[in-house]
């Protein structure tokens, strides 16, 4: 996708800025000139090995997953400042912190599971195809260095109202990057009252076969 802007994607380094918080501002994030917190909501608050959630721990999983397995996301930077990152961790990875929507499956081996997508609120910067490139390096990274499936958890049915979360947790978008639906399960009672659906999915693509977005 072509921008009037030009942006740099990088794996997420440990000697760099951490995925630390959702990109929930109107103005780009510049780590130099915020205090360090101890991770977004789906890390600190959802998984049961990682709360109550704290800045060393956080350090903590982001070392260990990149030292172990080479990579765990991407970070979209303008300069010295971020306009979005995802991030993703091997399936025993998700299955030991028990992060939101990790799934269960343990029969499908070489698995990497969705963790988060967040970009910033700042419009200029919004429908410019930011996670989907993100999302993009991320499945060349995995499918380059040998694994097979590449899945995400909890991901909604197309609502009339949009989808205001910063997950990108649109069934749409997931299909866009050729992501199917494996399983289906009912949607817990706050997501029903604030999206008005009564289903979520599990969805999963092969990357074997996985050739790129066309």
């Amino acid at each position: 996708m072509i921008t009037d802007f030009d942006y740099n994607i990088k794996p997420i380094h440990i000697h760099e800025w951490l995925p630390d918080r959702c990109l929930s501002m109107n103005t780009l994030l510049n780590p130099k000139n915020l205090s360090l917190e101890q991770g977004c909501p789906s890390l600190s608050t959802h998984c049961e090995k990682f709360s109550p959630g704290s800045r060393k721990k956080l350090e903590a999983l982001y070392c260990d997953v990149i030292s172990r397995f080479g990579c765990c996301g991407f970070i979209a930077w303008f300069g010295e400042q971020v306009i979005g990152y995802n991030n993703f961790f091997p399936r025993e990875i998700a299955k030991d912190i028990r992060f939101y929507g990790w799934g269960n499956d343990d029969r499908e081996p070489s698995t990497l599971v969705h963790n988060c997508i967040s970009i910033t609120r700042n419009s200029k910067y919004r429908r410019r195809g930011i996670g989907t490139n993100l999302m993009t390096h991320s499945l060349h990274w995995a499918k380059e260095n040998g694994w097979k499936r590449f899945e995400v958890h909890k991901v909604l049915p197309p609502i009339s109202n949009g989808i205001s979360s910063e997950q990108k947790s649109g069934q749409i978008f997931w299909e866009k990057l050729g992501f199917k639906v494996f399983r289906t399960e009912e949607a817990c009672n706050e997501t029903k009252l604030m999206y008005g659906v009564s289903e979520r999915y599990s969805m999963v693509l092969q990357l074997e076969s996985w050739d790129g977005i066309s």
